[in-house]
């Protein structure tokens, strides 16, 4: 009994370190917040190598977690939009209103206003639909 309760708790920690180790290694993290209507919830990693990992929470059509693969090209584009996105602005956030959180490069960007990154949003829409 107490090395299966060591046991379980050994993997609980494996799991969280690995889990930690994934989000981190992402190459962009692209997620959406709750609001008080019914908004899409849900959070993407995207890798340099192509894999894409998405959990979709809650108002999404693919709910639970997903993995698929984009081209080079489709990372690529990414990459160039990124590179356009000033991850300084300030904005308000609105509770009622959902949020878009973009990390990338050590750096977190959090808007409501998703003009600011159309085209951005476009090219990670493609990968969920």
């Amino acid at each position: 009994m107490k090395h299966s309760l060591f046991y379980i708790v050994f993997l609980t920690i494996i799991s969280c370190s690995l889990s930690k180790n994934i989000k981190e290694n992402a190459l962009l993290y692209y997620g959406k917040t709750p609001c008080l209507g019914e908004c899409p919830v849900f959070d993407m990693y995207i890798y340099n190598d192509g894999k894409v990992i998405y959990k979709g929470f809650q108002n999404v059509i693919l709910k639970g977690e997903h993995k698929f693969s984009i081209s080079k090209n489709h990372i690529d584009e990414i990459k160039k939009e990124l590179k356009s996105i000033d991850f300084k602005i300030k904005t308000n956030i609105v509770r009622d209103l959902p949020n878009i959180i973009l990390k990338y490069n050590g750096e977190k960007l959090t808007i409501n206003n998703k003009e600011e990154i159309k085209d951005l949003v476009k090219l990670l829409e493609k990968i969920i639909n």
